[in-house]
């Protein structure tokens, strides 16, 4: 009888990258199901998840102003050359950092994932700060994204989020703005083609 071939989603259990559930150092994708229109097209690195709450910042909303305009407090951003992110609509007043191991000093400090590190420390900031004038090893975000108890599973739940593995070169990719687009890529690489009988592809709903 004749094949036809029916392109699906891979289940849970046969595809080990659908299966991860959230955790620090995981990326969050925002699918089209999403309904706060703020986290349209987002990608949002996880830097914490317990049973009380999640909290991370989006990767893919860089901003073209001034980091010493805005934050004139901070003087030591003077030399710094690199973007502001949006992290999220919390707290925006408060300047986060993601800072990538091998380019910069970071000893002492737990890692999110691989060689990546964050800390919302104004000294931690300040020294770090000091050691690159580029957001290639250090990236500065304005505001985070939280979530309460139970809040983010129920989103990944009704389809709102994909969740996937971070990789360093995602976080800190050259072009933030195609990093949506590179992980909804990868994202199609979790699916496979499996040939189905015709009769069984006409059945379908």
């Amino acid at each position: 009888m004749k094949l036809v071939y029916a392109l699906f989603v891979a289940t849970l259990g046969a595809n080990p990258l659908l299966a991860q559930g959230p955790e620090k150092g995981m990326l969050l994708v925002a699918t089209p199901e999403i309904r706060d229109s703020r986290f349209s097209e987002t990608v949002i690195l996880l830097l914490h998840y317990e049973s009380e709450g999640a909290l991370g910042v989006a990767i893919n909303r860089p901003t073209w102003v001034d980091p010493s305009v805005a934050f004139p407090e901070m003087d030591f951003l003077q030399d710094y050359r690199g973007n502001i992110f949006v992290g999220g609509p919390v707290a925006r007043a408060n300047l986060l950092l993601l800072a990538k191991g091998p380019d910069i000093d970071i000893s002492d400090t737990e890692p999110i994932f691989e060689d990546i590190y964050f800390s919302a420390d104004s000294g931690f900031l300040r020294d770090v700060a000091a050691t690159a004038d580029t957001d290639q090893g250090l990236r500065l975000y304005a505001g985070h994204a939280s979530w309460e108890a139970g809040q983010l599973d129920r989103e990944i739940s009704a389809g709102h989020w994909l969740v996937i593995p971070a990789r360093s070169d995602i976080v800190f990719a050259e072009d933030p703005l195609e990093i949506w687009q590179q992980v909804s890529a990868l994202e199609s690489e979790m699916t496979v083609r499996l040939p189905v009988r015709e009769s069984a592809v006409a059945s379908l709903p």
